[in-house]
C-alpha cells in the first residue's frame, strides 16, 4: 500500500516509516520541516493546517492510506500555548479531513490523538474505548477534538477514518525533554565525568504506562493494515510503573549509584495513569506488545552512549 505518513520526521515516525518499508508498504513523508538525516522517500515539505498544501500532497501522490501523526506533542504546550495546539491538533485534522473526502473518500485514515483524551481521573475498571472521554488539560481537549471530528466523517460521509489513543512511547532517539531520555542522557554524562556524582530529578513517585516506540508504530502498520472503520483503538502495555523504578533500571544498566537530587524545576504533582483496555486491537488488529521495558531502558541507554 502506498501510505503518506505526516509528522514523518518526528520521533514516532521516523519508526513508523522504517516499519511500513520492512512490511511491504511504499511510504511517502509529510512534514513541516525537511528530515534531517533525510528518510530516503518521497518527502513533501508543508504545513498541515494549510488545505491547498494538503491536496497538493495527497494528488500528485494519490496514497491508498494516510497515517496523520503530525501536531504538538508536548502536553505541557496545551496551558502555555494554547492557541497553537488547537491550530495544529485541531484545525491540521480537519484540514487533512476535508481534503481525503474531497479527493478520496475511500482512502484509510488513521489519526493518532493520545490517552490524554480520557483525562486522569481514576476508574474502577481498565478504560475501554466507548467510555468517557474528559480531558483534564488543554491539550488533551484539542486531541478529544480531531478524534471525535475524525470519527464523525465516518458516521456522516462513510468515510474509512479510525482514531489510535496511545499511552506514552519511548524508545532510542527520543528527545531529551521526556523523561527517560532525559535521565539516561545525565547518567552518561556522570559516567564520562569525574568528582560529586549527582543526578536531578523530578517526582519519583509519578508512574506512567510507556509502550516501546518500536511496538506503537507496528500498531500503526496493524491497524491501517486491518483497523474497521469508525473505530477508536486504545494503545498501551498494560503495565504501570513508577519513575523511581525506571530510573533505578537505567542507573543498574550504567553500573551507577548516583545522589539523587529533587529539582524543583522538574518537579510535578504526584500521579497515576488509567489503565487502557488493548482488548479491541488485539481482537482486530492482532496487536500486543512484545518488547520489554528492561529492554527499551537499555536500548535508550546504550543509543545514547553511542553518540555521547
Amino acid at each position: 500500500m502506498r501510505i503518506l505518513v505526516t509528522g514523518s520526521s518526528g520521533f514516532v515516525g521516523r519508526y513508523l516509516v522504517e516499519e511500513l518499508r520492512a512490511n511491504g508498504h511504499d511510504p511517502v513523508a509529510f512534514e513541516a520541516v525537511p528530515a534531517v538525516p533525510p528518510l530516503d522517500i518521497p518527502e513533501h515539505i508543508g504545513d498541515v493546517t494549510d488545505p491547498d498544501t494538503v491536496r497538493a500532497c495527497l494528488e500528485k501522490e494519490q496514497p491508498e492510506a494516510v497515517i496523520h501523526l503530525a501536531g504538538i506533542a508536548f502536553v505541557p504546550m496545551g496551558w502555555t500555548d494554547p492557541q497553537k495546539v488547537m491550530r495544529v491538533n485541531v484545525n491540521g485534522t480537519l484540514a487533512l479531513l476535508e481534503t481525503v473526502r474531497a479527493i478520496r473518500p475511500d482512502m484509510r485514515l488513521l489519526v493518532v490523538t493520545s490517552s490524554e483524551v480520557y483525562g486522569r481521573d481514576q476508574r474502577e475498571e481498565p478504560v475501554r474505548e466507548e467510555d468517557a472521554l474528559s480531558p483534564s488539560n488543554l491539550y488533551g481537549v484539542s486531541k478529544m477534538a480531531a478524534d471525535l471530528a475524525t470519527l464523525l466523517y465516518h458516521k456522516q460521509y462513510d468515510m474509512h477514518t479510525m482514531t489510535a489513543r496511545p499511552q506514552n512511547h519511548i524508545g532510542p532517539r527520543q528527545s531529551r525533554l521526556f523523561v527517560v531520555s532525559a535521565f539516561a542522557e545525565q547518567l552518561i554524562a556522570l559516567k564520562k565525568g569525574s568528582g560529586r556524582s549527582v543526578l536531578r530529578v523530578g517526582n519519583l513517585e509519578s508512574a506512567r504506562d510507556f509502550t516501546d516506540v518500536r511496538d506503537v508504530a507496528r500498531a500503526y502498520r496493524l491497524l491501517i493494515e486491518k483497523g474497521r472503520a469508525g473505530e477508536a483503538y486504545n494503545i498501551a502495555s498494560g503495565r504501570i510503573v513508577p519513575i523511581r523504578d525506571m530510573l533505578d533500571q537505567l542507573c543498574a544498566h550504567a553500573g551507577l549509584s548516583p545522589e539523587i537530587e529533587v529539582d524543583a524545576e522538574l518537579h510535578r504533582p504526584t500521579d497515576r495513569p488509567l489503565m487502557l483496555s488493548i482488548d479491541k486491537i488485539t481482537q482486530d488488529a492482532g496487536w500486543h506488545p512484545t518488547i520489554s521495558l528492561a529492554q527499551t531502558l537499555k536500548d535508550i541507554y546504550d543509543d545514547l552512549a553511542s553518540h555521547a
